[in-house]
């Protein structure tokens, strides 16, 4: 069943989320077939700000370029850059493994994503494989690690550290808040007819419909807590269709 988004109000507070998507995103407008999608004030002010932050040389160098660079020194490996076009985020990878098996790479890539819609980041660990045939690259990924295990977790909490301290105010959204879908949102840089919360945030680096690694309910949900931690009750709570 498609995960609609919703959460445990009684919990935690996952509006900000859902408030940031509705400023920027026109729920419910078609995309590029629709010229008033393109007319909608929130669609132009996040077109101004990835321009502004990605496509300004001088703000990408001060707002993350140069930040990624301290991020480099702290935790003793390279970032790759993956911020590109459209996407309304920062962000990179950490290749935390890599191995060649005869005509096979074998790779641990821990990617993190900075969200320029709102005060918004996350982190997530891809298993890959990469076959090499006739100098072509044929990549997949097997798996996706959502939580500090294995490899991962020398890199998982410097990162997560590193971001809070340079991007004040900015908190961990959880794989089952980005992975649920909001009904009508479209964005402009993909052609999907459907989005999920991770596409509106931040890219399409995401792999979604492969094993997770790590509890989806768990990890990186205590920044959203709200009232009493213990209180399992609560309504469950959407977005109104």
């Amino acid at each position: 069943m498609k995960p609609i988004f919703n959460f445990n109000s009684g919990r935690y507070n996952f509006w900000p989320v859902y408030d940031a998507i509705k400023e920027y995103y026109p729920i419910g407008l078609r995309g590029a077939s629709s010229s008033v999608y393109f007319e909608y004030p929130g669609i132009k002010r996040l077109e101004e700000i990835v321009v502004d932050n990605i496509h300004v040389r001088s703000h990408f160098w001060e707002r993350w370029s140069r930040v990624k660079r301290k991020w480099q020194k702290e935790i003793g490996k390279p970032i790759r850059e993956t911020t590109y076009g459209q996407a309304p985020s920062f962000s990179g990878y950490v290749e935390v493994f890599r191995k060649k098996v005869n005509d096979c790479v074998l790779s641990k890539e821990l990617h993190l994503a900075v969200s320029l819609v709102g005060p918004f980041y996350t982190l997530f660990g891809l298993d890959n494989t990469t076959l090499i045939e006739d100098e072509r690259y044929y990549p997949q990924t097997h798996r996706v690690v959502i939580a500090p295990t294995s490899r991962y977790s020398t890199y998982f909490a410097p990162l997560r550290a590193e971001i809070e301290k340079d991007f004040a105010g900015y908190r961990f959204v959880p794989y089952f808040i980005h992975r649920m879908f909001i009904e009508g949102l479209r964005v402009r840089y993909r052609d999907d007819a459907e989005n999920r919360v991770y596409h509106a945030l931040f890219n399409e680096n995401f792999t979604f419909n492969r094993p997770i690694v790590g509890d989806e309910y768990d990890y990186g949900t205590d920044q959203w807590l709200t009232g009493d931690p213990s209180d399992g009750g609560g309504w469950i709570v959407g977005p109104p269709l």
